[in-house]
């Protein structure tokens, strides 16, 4: 039995691996330089394989509990492949260890003798460090669906989405634990405008057509992220052909010069790329992951939108993956985070079909439904049925999120063929999750939690 010791960093995105305590061989597949956890994992029971000649292994691995969860697994699923693997686990420090260590470095130092280290400005930059904001910049050019895309998040319609109504202000949605949102609105100069206690869509769009307002700050809870864990900001920006304030497409600009402070989520139109406002935007984009290295580079989240507009035997979901690929390659963006997405389907799956079944219905009952409803599942059953437009399997997905998602499915299947009337009805609504799978969104929320808190840890280290 060979000893194995992989030590994974997230927070600096770092492997170690060692064979019987030598470390592995620049050329070895098991040196995985700068790449992240997920994008090895599922194949390191091979890799063992052909690095080790055996299956045998003890291994022992230290890093996160999240890491950790995703390496257990894919050694679940290897030793039903024949593997004989045991596994020793060592904690690293989580985000709120880190957190009372830098704490406590901090009083250490409040109690020393540098007195230029105990300046007023200097404790309420940390002060401000630690309850700060955390902004995740929503940015896109026209057409590709960035307000359907910030809806389906927010599970609910508040960002006006129409094309006539395009944003043209910049909109700052806070997490709060309030069930609905407010929002105050502000001129060009920072002044307030007016306080909306209930945000509506309908209001929103009157926010946005007013050519006063300049910028919109909304607070109201973001379901996929607890306030207790990051105090986290959607950012959505104009895109720089669609701003009527030319201070808008330069705060687009600052932020990504900034990107080693924030997170971006750039959204492409599938359908329509290498537009010229693409191309200069994602120019910023490569200037300035080159700057920050790994760690900007991991800040970066492309998500590529309305790949269900593609139809069966016309269009191919892997070839408009690998063209977006090397398209952002040509731009000098390598190894890009690629999350192919339908806000559009996971929206109206979130809103139109919240509570409802979507499978079960006689013609009768189907020609009785709102024709929206109508709409929408039927949408869904045919892009349950394309299995190219289960977009999941295309992501950079966590096993443990693939495993939810299987576990999910298996389950609904099961409730549909129970001999229970109320399981199956039950089984009909449970699968309302499941179609979540071509929204793909559960692992890309789950990747700005992380990326958001140790982000949050760095600015506090880096001061």
């Amino acid at each position: 039995m060979r000893e194995i010791f992989i030590k994974y960093n997230p927070y600096k995105v770092e492997t170690t691996v060692t064979i019987d305590g030598k470390p592995v061989k620049k050329s070895s597949m098991l040196n995985m330089e700068d790449r992240r956890l997920q994008e090895w994992i599922d194949e390191l029971p091979e890799s063992l394989l052909e690095e080790c000649n055996t299956k045998s292994f003890h291994i022992t691995f230290q890093g996160t509990i999240l890491d950790y969860e995703d390496f257990q697994s894919v050694i679940a699923d290897a030793r039903e492949n024949g593997f004989e693997i045991t596994c020793e686990y060592i904690p690293a420090k989580e985000v709120k260890d880190k957190e009372k260590s830098i704490e406590e470095i901090f009083e250490e130092i409040q109690n020393g003798p540098f007195e230029e280290l105990k300046a007023p400005d200097m404790v309420r930059a940390f002060r401000n460090a630690q309850t700060g904001d955390f902004p995740v910049n929503v940015i896109a050019t026209m057409s590709a669906g960035k307000s359907t895309l910030i809806n389906a998040l927010l599970r609910q319609k508040l960002m006006p989405a129409k094309q006539e109504a395009c944003t043209a202000t910049i909109t700052e949605l806070k997490d709060s634990d309030a069930t609905i949102f407010h929002a105050e609105a502000y001129d060009q100069g920072g002044n307030l405008i007016m306080a909306v206690p209930e945000l509506t869509l309908s209001s929103m769009e009157a926010l946005n057509a007013d050519s006063a307002v300049s910028t919109i700050k909304a607070e109201g809870d973001i379901p996929f992220v607890s306030s207790e864990d990051v105090s986290l900001v959607l950012v959505d920006t104009p895109g720089p052909n669609n701003s009527r304030d030319p201070e808008h497409k330069a705060a687009t600009y600052r932020m990504l010069s900034e990107s080693s402070k924030t997170l971006v989520l750039y959204i492409l139109n599938a359908t329509q790329l290498a537009v010229n406002d693409d191309n200069n935007l994602l120019s910023h984009v490569a200037d300035s992951m080159k700057v920050g290295g790994k760690q900007s580079r991991d800040r970066f989240l492309f998500v590529v939108n309305k790949l269900d507009d593609f139809k069966k035997g016309e269009d191919s979901v892997t070839a408009a993956i690998d063209k977006v690929r090397k398209y952002l390659e040509d731009k000098g963006i390598h190894n890009p985070n690629i999350y192919p997405a339908s806000a559009l389907t996971a929206l109206d799956i979130r809103t139109v079909l919240r509570e409802m079944k979507v499978v079960g219905y006689t013609e009768e009952e189907l020609d009785e439904l709102d024709p929206e409803v109508a709409g929408v599942i039927s949408k869904v059953k045919k892009i349950n049925k394309n299995g190219e437009l289960h977009l999941e399997q295309y992501a950079p997905l966590t096993p443990s999120v693939r495993a939810e998602i299987a576990s999910q499915t298996a389950e609904a299947e099961a409730m549909l063929e129970s001999e229970s009337s109320q399981e199956r009805s039950d089984g009909m609504k449970q699968c309302i999750p499941v179609f979540k799978k071509p929204g793909n969104l559960r692992n890309r929320r789950r990747l700005i939690c992380l990326v958001a808190e140790n982000d949050l840890l760095i600015q506090r280290f880096s001061g």
